[in-house]
């Protein structure tokens, strides 16, 4: 007989299955390299990125699976099927069973990830520091995509291709919506991440954490 608990509460084990993914994200990083053709295009990037993320599963004691790229959200409940959402397609994601489910909306978890490049704009219609809040940060918020719905956590990666951490920091927290946490790295190093929280509006649960992996591919071997 399964428990009378709720997935969307804070799980130990949900917070550790967050956490170790976030770990794998930064290691794969951080064995990347980025040629000048790949900063063209982020898909670019995150195909390059799904053999890295190949690598350090192999090599994790833990056994970790790798990531779904371009799945879709799928639905959860018949009652899913005519929402739009379904079918938009995060960059990666894992999913994970919740062991104290108890009906079919409750019983799979999804930890979704979105990838987008950061820095100086290369075309003046394509605002890339803007388009991380709009078309990245935001989805987790928006009716027309919910990803992260039903999960306490979601991951946004920005590849920096240009300019510094900190100016791109600076700018995108000018452009954060009141509900959303300000950006605050601290360091150089090439891969970092931070946590920041985010009060969502329309979609459940309302407070929610979204993860920051931002690495720095401005150098070009």
């Amino acid at each position: 007989m399964r428990k009378n608990k709720s997935f969307s509460a804070p799980l130990e084990n949900w917070v550790q299955f967050v956490n170790l993914r976030i770990e794998v994200f930064c290691k794969a990083l951080d064995l990347l390299q980025v040629t000048e053709i790949m900063k063209e295009n982020e898909k670019r990037i995150s195909k390059a990125l799904y053999p890295k993320l190949r690598t350090v599963c192999l090599k994790h004691k833990e056994n970790i699976e790798l990531p779904k790229p371009n799945a879709e959200i799928g639905a959860a409940t018949e009652d899913e099927l005519i929402d739009e959402s379904i079918e938009k397609k995060p960059d990666f994601s894992y999913s994970m069973v919740n062991p104290f489910a108890e009906s079919e909306k409750d019983y799979e978890i999804n930890l979704h990830i979105e990838c987008k490049c950061i820095g100086y704009n290369r075309s003046p219609s394509w605002n890339l520091n803007m388009n991380y809040i709009t078309d990245g940060i935001i989805r987790f918020d928006y009716l027309s995509h919910k990803y992260g719905k039903g999960a306490n956590d979601g991951i946004m990666i920005g590849y920096i291709i240009s300019s510094t951490k900190y100016d791109i920091q600076e700018i995108i927290n000018q452009k954060l919506p009141k509900n959303i946490e300000k950006l605050n790295f601290k360091t150089e190093n090439k891969v970092e991440n931070i946590t920041t929280k985010f009060e969502r509006e329309n979609v459940e649960p309302f407070d929610f954490k979204l993860h920051h992996i931002w690495a720095d591919f401005t150098k070009v071997d």
